[in-house]
């Protein structure tokens, strides 16, 4: 008995060695669970803040929330939006709707209009928070479901909604593992907690960081390495490491009449369609500027690019000599949030001796990346693009606190920055 609890002593101390100070560890399942992605009908579903350009899903309690989609059966249907919290682990919180919303935390979408002069009609719709009826009160990771007139939800957009309560300071830095030296990104990152009441930040602090703002794949991290008292200091050269990867490819629609780079030629047969430059193997970093998968509706030719920008069949390739024919390759960007599923999917055409996927996309310019799976059916982002430490890519700190006894996690602090120093 003796010798089994002393196995049973190593077993508790070891796992729990491992919890405090394993420091991190991907995850992918959670935030795949509660996801639901819009339905072929849905195009252009945009979640991001204030005036910025480009198209994030992490807004501070102060910061003004857009969303908008289009629905392309054009029919003028009525939508709801609903509101819900999480916490850090896209678990639904314990939280009424009461407490985390002032107002309504679900009603109709008031603002639609119909496309004016476009080959492909559809419904625009609009949604701002806050507004006149709803207003987030309270830190932590939403879900704002979008539903239809029997108020089932039809798809959602996941948000990381945080407070200042503390700063959060980010450096990129090269690795020091000699292996990964050129190929890799190492973050380092600390907390200035200044008066915010700290006890115990193995335990009460969780840190999750996101490469290009894609929340699908975090990195998380536990207890610090270092509690230099107003400050805690989060330094792991061996589990901080992001493949850097090579710059987005990109492409432009935003001319319907003229040259768009990205492309090899368009045409107009019952729609527009467009055919992306084929895929350049090559090993060596390509520097180009990009904006980190995003994209932005946009067309020369529109006074309104909300209503008057076309959809576009975009066709991209990659050559089958290239690749083995058993591979399977995806293309993926925040056009479509990410997502490894059928429709980014390039399969093999034996007339044209390509791997091709079409998707329906609106005028605008667009970031896109090549991968393939791995086993564990994450995401291999280096399978047909080698990877370089001197990539430009931002990467994004946040910070949950859920202190014993708290009834919901608090999203405290965010902090970001890019790899641009490192070329």
């Amino acid at each position: 008995m003796k010798e089994f609890f002393n196995i049973g002593m190593k077993f508790f101390k070891y796992t729990l060695l491992l919890l405090l100070f394993a420091d991190a560890w991907l995850m992918h399942a959670q935030l795949d669970e509660v996801y639901m992605a819009p339905p072929d009908y849905i195009r252009t579903a945009i979640c991001t803040i204030n005036d910025y350009p480009y198209i994030t899903p992490i807004a501070s309690l102060d910061d003004y929330i857009f969303i908008s989609f289009d629905d392309l059966e054009a029919d003028q249907k009525t939508y709801y939006y609903r509101i819900r919290h999480f916490n850090e682990n896209w678990e639904a919180s314990t939280l009424l709707p009461m407490e985390y919303i002032d107002g309504y935390d679900s009603d109709y979408i008031e603002n639609e209009s119909n496309s004016q002069a476009t080959i492909r009609s559809y419904t625009h719709y609009e949604l701002k928070i806050p507004n006149e009826k709803t207003k987030i009160t309270k830190s932590g990771n939403y879900l704002i479901e979008i539903l239809d007139e029997d108020e089932e939800p039809v798809f959602n957009f996941p948000l990381i909604v945080y407070e200042n309560a503390l700063s959060v300071s980010v450096e990129v830095k090269r690795p020091v593992e000699p292996g990964k030296l050129y190929t890799h990104q190492f973050v380092r990152f600390s907390l200035n907690v200044g008066n915010f009441p700290v006890q115990n930040p193995a335990g009460d602090f969780t840190v999750k960081v996101y490469k290009n703002e894609n929340i699908f794949e975090p990195k998380k991290f536990s207890a610090p390495t270092f509690n230099l008292g107003n400050r805690l200091v989060y330094h792991f050269p061996s589990d901080a490491l992001f493949p850097g990867g090579n710059e987005f490819n990109y492409f432009e629609t935003r001319d319907l009449r003229g040259y768009n780079p990205g492309l090899d030629s368009m045409r107009l047969y019952e729609m527009y369609h467009a055919y992306v430059h084929p895929f350049p193997a090559v090993n060596y970093y390509m520097e180009r500027k990009d904006i980190n998968g995003s994209y932005v509706v946009d067309s020369f030719r529109a006074d309104d690019k909300h209503t008057e920008s076309d959809y576009i069949a975009v066709h991209f390739g990659l050559p089958a000599d290239l690749f083995p024919q058993q591979e399977k390759i995806y293309v993926i960007g925040r056009f479509n949030n990410w997502q490894t599923d059928e429709r980014a999917r390039l399969k093999l055409n034996k007339n044209t001796g390509m791997y091709e996927t079409v998707y329906l996309l609106k005028q605008g310019y667009y970031d896109y990346y090549y991968v393939s799976k791995n086993q564990d059916g994450t995401i291999n982002w280096t399978g047909f693009q080698p990877s370089f430490s001197q990539t430009e890519n931002r990467y994004t700190v946040v910070v949950y606190y859920h202190p014993p006894g708290a009834r919901y996690t608090r999203v405290i602090g965010m902090g970001q920055a890019v790899s641009k120093p490192l070329k």
